[in-house]
């Protein structure tokens, strides 16, 4: 979420649950202090960077956020080097993979001219996570080879090694990166290079 600004006035926008977590799963906690009305940010670089992230937040609706997410045990209360601070608990883990899972996608920035192929040989004792995983590479927009063998000319080392660690394939999927593919042309047609 990003701050409005109107007639040079900064509006603090309310915090989402969603939003909560997938910058609780960037930044990993939130400090209590920085919840803490007109606290001097210069008492520290932490709170500073601490502030940067949560900052457009309203913090009297993002405090009362917090809370109820700590009542359904979402986020915890824990100590970190001496500061009070907010995190993820695994059931708020679970629902950070849940929303990352459905912004899934892939920087389509301009082409390097290097195609990425992901190749996948997945036991049938992990049927449903050889499906979950096919589907996020339709989602992702890859182009489909062969029956375990997929395309596309965008980087996606993240993306895929974040699916591998997700469902536990580390050791059946791997990336290749190749600088030519065989009717490249049809491929660079259907990506629009």
């Amino acid at each position: 979420m990003i701050k409005f600004e109107f007639e040079s006035k900064t509006v603090k926008v309310d915090p989402k649950v969603k939003e909560i977590i997938l910058v609780l799963g960037i930044v990993g906690f939130v400090s209590l202090a920085i919840l803490i009305p007109g606290l001097p940010k210069a008492l520290s670089p932490f709170l500073k960077k601490q502030h940067k992230k949560w900052g457009h937040f309203n913090t009297r609706r993002l405090k009362a956020e917090l809370k109820r997410m700590q009542r359904r045990g979402v986020i915890e209360e824990v100590e970190v080097s001496g500061e009070l601070v907010f995190q993820l608990t695994e059931k708020g883990k679970t629902k950070l993979f849940k929303y990352k899972l459905e912004e899934i996608s892939l920087d389509k920035k301009q082409w390097d001219g290097k195609w990425r192929m992901v190749a996948y040989d997945i036991p049938k004792g992990k049927k449903n996570q050889a499906e979950a995983f096919r589907a996020l590479l339709k989602k992702m927009d890859f182009y489909q080879l062969q029956k375990s063998l997929w395309l596309t000319p965008y980087p996606c080392v993240s993306e895929i090694e974040f699916l591998k660690s997700l469902y536990n394939l580390t050791d059946h999927v791997k990336i290749l990166t190749i600088t030519g593919v065989e009717g490249e042309g049809a491929f660079r047609s259907y990506y629009g290079l």
